[in-house]
């Protein structure tokens, strides 16, 4: 893929999001950029542990329940590349994309780090504040 066509493409997303890799202000818009940008459905992972804590009354903020979410998935997807065994998101933002499973296994990987280390920060910085 080139950069012409990667940034053409780029044009008709939202610039705001910086294609998922933007700040999230809330837990919710954390997981609005993953549902959009993840190109795997590795995406499926966190929802379930969210869920998972949920039902299970898990103690915590939803922040930290995003964080320790993320975390899991990482630490059990990051640097087995097991990108054969994750299809595309359904719920990509750009339903032309082409799905290439080991960059997008890799990109979504990078993705849920950005995203671990922003929420992870969040969580220092309003404990400043207690």
């Amino acid at each position: 893929m080139t950069e012409a066509y990667e940034e053409a493409d780029i044009v008709d997303l939202y610039p705001e999001d910086k294609m998922g890799f933007a700040i999230p202000k809330t837990p919710a818009h954390s997981l609005q950029l993953l549902n959009n940008y993840m190109r795997t459905d590795m995406l499926s992972h966190i929802h379930l542990r969210l869920h998972r804590m949920r039902d299970e009354n898990e103690p915590g903020s939803p922040l930290q329940h995003i964080a320790k979410s993320l975390e899991k998935v990482i630490d059990t997807y990051d640097d087995i590349n097991l990108f054969e065994c994750f299809t595309r998101n359904p719920f990509h933002i750009d339903p032309d994309y082409v799905f290439l499973p080991e960059q997008d296994y890799l990109h979504d990987i990078r993705l849920m780090k950005h995203h671990l280390t922003c929420h992870r920060r969040t969580i220092k910085d309003l404990g400043r504040y207690r």
